[in-house]
């Protein structure tokens, strides 16, 4: 019989790099199977979030990953209705680094394939997992390599392997049935610039999602927009034609003359909870099992981190010789305890944002909450943190956090308005097309209900403290 590996992840991104460095590094024999050679491109936004920086961190990759780079950005520039409303930093108190690095995700996946390899995984690229077999005492994973049939035997499989995941599939998840974020991305090179910027752009025409813009220091830039749809919400007019318009209208004047480099290309990442994420021998990590961040919409931190919350699950299984669902339910026990009232707060803000009848409105509160970030430095903390992912979703909806952040200046709240014409339009809309407005409506009643289960449920009391991070022994300074 063919080797039997302790563990098989499939896909090859940040989530299961991590997962087989971990645990290589323990002693398991892992293998580690994607559809592509490396180094291979990916649809992203290719900025990597301070959280991604701890992760990375931790790891062991971070000093190749930002000698790799040519940036270090500490603030970003907020356009609403392509007009500039705000410059803010990441929080530079709070746990997290208070800056953010650009590399291209070929650049950044092949490293940290590499540092899986270095940790001693197996690799084995052009492998497209086509399906997942259970017998009695192993998982049997198929696939075709180079265009030939082929199967590998593990005691665990770990699916890694993004949205559209095969393994997900076999555990008998949809794909696609609930909020999913479409994007188009490309590059352009020669910016007339001599710093590394991020752009964010909310508008009209792309919203519920927005648009950016991340350049390095060396004049390369990502640029792309995204946005959020479902069945009742779908995409209003051509991802292309929206596209080159943002190119056109919103970065004309930061690109210049800068060319493009290759055609744009598209990608999507969904944003609802997928039926299980663990099944007898099977769980899913990553974008594969949908933890990507319903605010920003980032997945490299998240993928990241839930390996770090599975790797121990999966030791602990191949240790008592116990890989059945119930063993590994404590995969999502964990990142529940840790990460599910976050989840919440986001879906919350994903849920009542996708309602484009409602983007007038939305628009205008992003508004508000850019002219009391103006003038009130604390809050300007806040919200970059929530929007960044820096800061705990939660804190949104925390009365303390709150009335600590809260500008006490009334001018702030004179200054910021009120969206009354936008409220009565959204409302004109919004009645125009009662049922999806209906349908939407119960959604947010529904999302809210949850969140509030989330925030009384007794089984999770740590998910409502405060959590900092153990910092490895680094230092920060740019």
């Amino acid at each position: 019989m063919e080797k039997t590996f302790d563990v098989i992840i499939a896909g090859a991104g940040p989530g299961g790099s991590s997962a087989a460095a971990l645990l290589s590094r323990s002693g398991v024999s892992t293998l580690l199977l994607d559809k592509a050679y490396f180094p291979r491109d990916k649809v992203c936004g290719d900025g990597l979030t301070p959280r991604a920086l701890y992760w990375l961190d931790v790891l062991g990759c971070l000093d190749e990953v930002a000698g790799a780079s040519h940036s270090a950005i500490t603030h970003a520039d907020l356009f609403i209705n392509g007009e500039y409303a705000l410059t803010g930093g990441f929080p530079a108190n709070g746990p997290y680094p208070g800056f953010c690095i650009i590399l291209q995700r070929k650049v950044l996946d092949h490293i940290l394939v590499r540092h899986a390899v270095a940790c001693g995984a197996a690799f084995r690229p052009g492998s497209l997992v086509k399906g997942v077999r259970w017998l009695a005492d192993r998982v049997v994973v198929d696939a075709v390599s180079d265009g030939a049939p082929i199967s590998f035997n593990a005691k665990i499989v770990i699916g890694a392997d993004g949205a559209n995941s095969m393994v997900s599939r076999a555990l008998g998840n949809r794909i696609m049935e609930g909020v999913t974020a479409v994007s188009l991305r490309g590059y352009y090179e020669g910016l007339p610039t001599g710093r590394g910027a991020i752009q964010v752009h909310f508008d009209e025409p792309f919203f519920p999602g927005y648009g950016w813009l991340f350049s390095d220091d060396l004049g390369n830039a990502n640029v792309g927009v995204g946005y959020a749809v479902d069945r009742d919400f779908p995409l209003r007019g051509s991802l292309p034609r929206i596209y080159q318009r943002f190119i056109d209208t919103n970065l004309r004047q930061s690109l210049g003359n800068a060319r493009p480099v290759g055609k744009p290309r598209g990608g999507w990442s969904s944003f609802f909870r997928p039926a299980t994420l663990v099944k007898d021998r099977v769980l899913l990590i990553g974008d594969a099992a949908n933890l990507g961040d319903p605010i920003s919409g980032g997945g490299i931190h998240m993928a990241m981190e839930s390996a770090h919350v599975a790797a121990p699950v999966v030791l602990d299984a191949l240790r008592r010789n116990d890989a059945s669902a119930a063993s590994l339910a404590r995969y999502e026990t964990d990142w529940n305890q840790n990460h599910e009232l976050d989840w919440r707060v986001g879906d919350l803000f994903l849920t009542i944002a996708k309602n484009p009848d409602l983007r007038e409105f939305w628009l205008h509160v992003l508004k508000m909450i850019a002219a009391m970030a103006q003038h009130d430095d604390s809050f300007r903390q806040f919200a970059a943190g929530i929007f960044s992912g820096a800061a705990e979703a939660r804190s949104a909806f925390s009365p303390a956090m709150l009335w600590q952040v809260a500008a006490m200046d009334p001018r702030v709240w004179m200054h910021a308005g009120a969206p009354v014409s936008e409220t009565l339009l959204a409302a004109r809309r919004a009645l125009a097309s009662p049922l999806p407005t209906a349908g939407w409506a119960v959604e947010v009643l529904t999302s809210i209900v949850r969140l509030a289960e989330c925030y009384t449920r007794n089984e999770i009391p740590a998910a409502l403290a405060e959590r900092r991070p153990v910092w490895p022994s680094v230092s920060w300074a740019l």
